[in-house]
């Protein structure tokens, strides 16, 4: 018993420390359709055709972006984000509000604090969603700042998609190219894909945020499957080798599987199949609290 007591976050990494966390959480199964586990939580709303999406998110400076980077840059980032996980939950999802809190030192420049909502403004405007309030708290000097998003979205009933849908025999499809993203600064411009291509009908899907080799095994886990990669056929930013494409994280692209392949002209690329046990083991990619 002694033992588990000096366990750290860093002995067990990020997946298992939200599994020790949420797996007695309360919820209400009258209102609640999924909590924790997936990119957004999913409530019921009064109206029985429409349901409610809950996403929270956090970027810490030197973390997610780097002390002198373009402010505005930054503010894009900290909501986009959030903006991304939304898109993740189906064709008819939509970002409507969010909460921001802020936490920075005493001595951190009002300047650069307008500049970040400047950012979150453009965000909010593209994306036609409001910013309602939020918080502001104080960090001792030399903490590195941290903005925090609690974002409320929309989504028709009939497209939710969860990470959980997956089936033996459904492809594996990723839209856009990865790698190198926080390399080349793309981890602060991208466009999340809200409304991608109506065609589609994902059968699973999530936000590609740690990385491929992070992220499908959660989807894989999710679904009670395997997964088979052909990984010369996973599209790759220019300069970026497989495992660039696999461990970079921050892509801020979907990750989805589909009864059959795509259409040639629906943006998205096959890059494997679901089977029932795993067949190209991967490792790596993004975990916060890695040793």
């Amino acid at each position: 018993m002694s033992e588990k007591l000096h366990i750290t976050v860093s002995d067990i990494g990020e997946d298992a420390l939200i599994k020790s966390i949420t797996h007695q959480l309360p919820l209400d199964s009258s209102r609640v359709v999924e909590g924790s586990g997936d990119d957004c939580a999913v409530l019921k709303t009064a109206d029985p055709e429409v349901y409610e999406l809950q996403k929270a998110d956090a970027i810490v400076e030197n973390s997610h972006f780097l002390s002198g980077t373009d402010p505005e840059l930054v503010g894009w980032k900290a909501v986009a984000r959030a903006v991304s996980d939304i898109a993740a939950m189906g064709i008819s999802a939509r970002p409507v509000s969010v909460l921001i809190t802020i936490a920075v030192a005493k001595n951190h420049l009002v300047s650069e604090i307008n500049e970040w909502y400047a950012g979150m403004r453009r965000c909010a405007e593209k994306f036609n969603f409001s910013i309602v309030g939020g918080e502001s708290v104080s960090l001792p000097e030399g903490s590195p700042a941290l903005i925090s998003v609690a974002m409320v979205g929309e989504i028709n009933r009939a497209d939710l998609v969860l990470r959980s849908g997956a089936r033996v025999g459904d492809v594996i499809a990723v839209s856009g190219k990865l790698g190198g993203s926080f390399q080349s600064g793309r981890h602060l411009s991208f466009e999340p894909r809200i409304g991608f291509d109506p065609k589609l009908r994902p059968t699973a899907m999530m936000d590609l945020s740690d990385g491929l080799a992070k992220d499908l095994p959660r989807l894989a886990r999710a679904s009670g499957v395997g997964y088979a990669l052909d990984f010369e056929a996973i599209p790759r930013h220019d300069g970026c080798d497989v495992k660039a494409a696999l461990t970079d994280g921050e892509d801020y692209e979907l990750l989805m599987t589909l009864p059959e392949s795509p259409p040639e002209d629906s943006g998205v690329a096959v890059i494997g199949r679901i089977t029932e046990t795993i067949e190209t083991p991967i490792e790596g990619g993004w975990d916060h609290f890695s040793k």
